[in-house]
């Protein structure tokens, strides 16, 4: 047997093998064991009297705990330097000249001479004073502050804060850290989190403000929407954000240039609003690549005006869009789709319609087509993955099987494809479960209705052309049915309903995102009856138009364009400075043979770098690459394809200057920071009396009281255990109540 633990009394070895290991001392436990044989043999009498003398013992010790009882020790404090930390705000926002001794940053170095912060070279006076610059982290200034200059591109409180107090060492203590600052914090980092890292060492805040509230003016715009590609005579939204600052109650112009020749205008009107959206609507009747600007005109005073315009680029192609058409039980919907698809120029339409049993009809729009091959059922994903949306009727469980369904579920999942359920439920029987449908269609609920757009749908293009003609969809004929659903799938959004956004409205048509692909189901029928409006002449009704738009939209923001093996195109057309932009290149057909594309950046007409796309883990039909643009401008990039061909792409960087922009002194989160940590917010006049008190209270030399537990021992709870036991024991073994 091993030995007794530290603390435990000496166990006595027994010849068995056994120890006994006993927690008082022998002697002690021989005197209990004679007391209870005492007590138990005692006279009847005798026996009230010992109960009530434990009982009484019991009570007594567990009010002493209660009291607490502590022994007072004398502890001197250990000697420790004094030290004061100073931080000196030198972001840019610090030129700002709204003070009365000129700019921001001149007034603090002002106040840190006569303050006697620093001599008359401007070098800190004190060794016990350790002064810091800061911005998005803090140095010690090692030099005259006079020499300083308000460069830092953005300002952070919190880090430089927590590494001036981590650099008081462990023989030292900090009396306090004083900020001279305009309070601007891009970190975005709590106060109060500031504000505990400072309490933890035992280090109040306090702070001066510099600079003027609601000074700055200015406009700066953003874009909103990158549409890689758009198709020749589709409608292309172009949206900005404008940020306002001290623009209140004013009226701005916001221009939109095409290849920097004004084509449109709005007037946007401040009112209270920190921020606003515009959006314009464009079309080009050719292809190729069109910039456009986004242009807010100065206003008067304003400090910046370099950020009042933003560019994005529009890739119009024509390339006609594959799409396939399969039904397996004809209805109006679904005839009058195809026959709509069919006299558009954009779509190249298969159709596969079945008439009769094992009777399916093939149609090709363009059946003359030379070397085409023969229309069939395609069977696997590569097959699937050469049309761009494949558009479902119902009754197809009589025209596909699984191997078949699991081909086109690949096809959306990892080949992002594209897939319209156009009349609800597509399957019935085995094929009824499948990863496509985004909700499961119940029987019809609701008759004769208008449909309404949805949150969701309110901002898609198939519905913003429609509630955009007058009368919007209120003048559309009404539509025979709509249906319950259940189960909608994650990513699922409904576009339209059957009537209101209230508890009665039914789901109307559905969108998710299924992998790198997605789907829209229309659980409604009587579409076809957009088609016919007296009022529009030829084929261009709200049906065709509806549709036209539905396709376009959904193939917007597919990696692939039609017809082509390869697509590439950039993450944005407006990148940050000090940010990456990323580029994809999709394949509509994976080829193993391609292991990597090359890729050619250009800075204007100088070609700046070249570095290449990769595959992607897991995806071979997948290519992505990355560039860290070293400076604001435009850029091209140009990607070699291995079949000779090449594609490009076009984006411009530019500089965030908040610190310039957003000057506006942030008074507000100062106090709440000095407040939280102990300190307060301080007046320029204040500083020079708080730093002279900092430096001349001595170290509290009076020794501190510390108070140690005298009743957290094992022992105390072992005695009260045992009276409180023995207590019971007796009153058992004398049988009283």
């Amino acid at each position: 047997m091993g030995a007794a633990e530290d603390g435990a009394m000496n166990p006595t070895l027994l010849q068995s093998g056994y120890a006994l290991d006993p927690i008082v001392p022998v002697p002690w436990v021989l005197l209990l064991g004679t007391l209870l044989l005492v007590f138990t043999l005692a006279p009847g009498r005798g026996r009230s009297v010992v109960l009530l003398l434990l009982r009484i013992t019991g009570l007594a010790l567990v009010l002493l705990l209660l009291l607490q009882p502590s022994r007072v020790e004398m502890v001197r404090p250990p000697s420790s330097e004094r030290v004061v930390l100073v931080g000196l705000d030198t972001s840019k926002s610090m030129k700002q000249a709204d003070t009365d001794r000129g700019t921001r940053m001149d007034a603090a170095r002002r106040l840190l001479a006569e303050a006697g912060v620093v001599g008359r070279d401007g070098r800190v006076a004190e060794p016990s004073t350790r002064l810091f610059q800061f911005s998005d982290a803090a140095t010690n200034v090692t030099g005259s502050v006079f020499d300083l200059v308000p460069q830092g591109i953005t300002t952070r409180l919190h880090q430089p804060v927590t590494e001036m107090l981590a650099s008081v060492g462990a023989g030292e203590t900090a009396a306090a850290l004083v900020l001279l600052t305009d309070g601007h914090d891009f970190q975005l980092v709590n106060p109060a989190r500031t504000a505990a890292a400072a309490r933890a060492r035992q280090t109040p805040l306090y702070a001066v403000a510099f600079g003027k509230q609601g000074h700055v003016r200015d406009v700066s715009v953003h874009i909103l929407s990158f549409q890689p590609y758009t198709y020749v005579k589709q409608r292309a939204r172009i949206m900005a954000a404008l940020r306002l600052i001290g623009c209140e109650f004013e009226e701005v112009q916001v221009q939109l240039l095409r290849q920097g020749v004004v084509v449109q205008s709005q007037r946007i009107h401040a009112d209270e609003l920190s921020e606003a959206t515009v959006e314009f609507e464009v079309t080009e009747p050719e292809t190729g690549q069109v910039e456009y600007e986004v242009h807010a005109v100065p206003l008067e005073g304003e400090v910046d005006v370099a950020n009042n315009s933003a560019l994005t680029y529009l890739n119009v192609i024509d390339q006609q869009i594959q799409v396939l058409v399969l039904e397996g039980s004809p209805y109006w919907d679904t005839t009058f789709l195809q026959r709509s698809l069919l006299r558009n120029d954009k779509f190249e339409v298969d159709s596969l319609v079945k008439y009769g049993a094992k009777k399916i009809r093939p149609i090709r729009k363009h059946a003359e087509t030379n070397g085409a091959p023969e229309l069939r059922m395609p069977r696997t994903g590569d097959e699937f993955a050469h049309y761009d949306v494949v558009m479902l009727g119902r009754g197809l469980e009589d025209m596909m099987d699984v191997s078949q369904l699991r081909a086109l579920e690949d096809y959306v999942k990892n080949r992002g494809g594209s897939v319209i359920f156009a009349r609800g439920p597509a399957f019935a029987g085995a094929l009824a479960r499948n990863e496509l449908e985004p909700v499961i269609w119940g029987g019809v609920k609701r008759e004769k209705f208008k449909l309404q757009v949805a949150r969701a749908g309110a901002a898609t293009g198939p519905f913003r052309g429609l509630t955009g003609e007058p009368g919007g969809l209120e003048g559309l004929p009404d539509l025979i049915a709509g249906r319950d659903a259940s189960a909608a799938k994650p990513l699922t959004a409904t576009l339209a309903t059957t009537g209101g956004d209230g508890s009665g409205a039914l789901p109307g048509m559905v969108h998710r995102r299924l992998g790198s692909g997605q789907v829209v189901s229309v659980g409604v029928e009587g579409l076809w009856r957009w088609g016919f409006n007296p009022k529009v002449e030829g084929v261009n009704t709200a049906f065709d138009r509806f549709w036209d738009q539905m396709l376009l939209w959904m193939l917007a923001s597919r990696d692939l364009v039609p017809a082509k093996q390869f697509s590439f195109r950039p993450s944005a057309a407006n990148v940050p400075l000090g940010e990456k932009v990323h580029f994809r290149l999709g394949l509509r057909r994976p080829d193993k043979s391609v292991r990597a594309v090359p890729l050619k950046v250009f800075f204007g007409d100088a070609e700046l770098a070249r570095t290449s796309l990769a595959p992607s883990t897991g995806d071979p039909s997948r290519f992505t690459a990355e560039f860290l643009p070293p400076r604001t401008g435009r850029y091209r990039v140009v990607a070699d394809f291995p079949d000779g061909t090449s594609q490009e792409a076009r984006f411009i960087v530019f500089a965030e200057n908040l610190e310039e922009t957003e000057v506006t002194t942030d008074v507000a989160l100062l106090k709440r920071l000095c407040e939280a940590s102990g300190g307060r917010l301080l007046a320029p006049g204040e500083f020079g009396r708080l730093f002279q008190e900092l430096h001349e209270a001595p170290p509290d030399p009076t020794p501190k009281t510390k108070l140690t537990s005298l009743w957290d021992r094992a022992w105390v709870f072992y005695v009260i255990g045992t009276v409180f036991g023995l207590e019971w024991y007796l009153r058992r073994r004398w049988g009283l109540s």
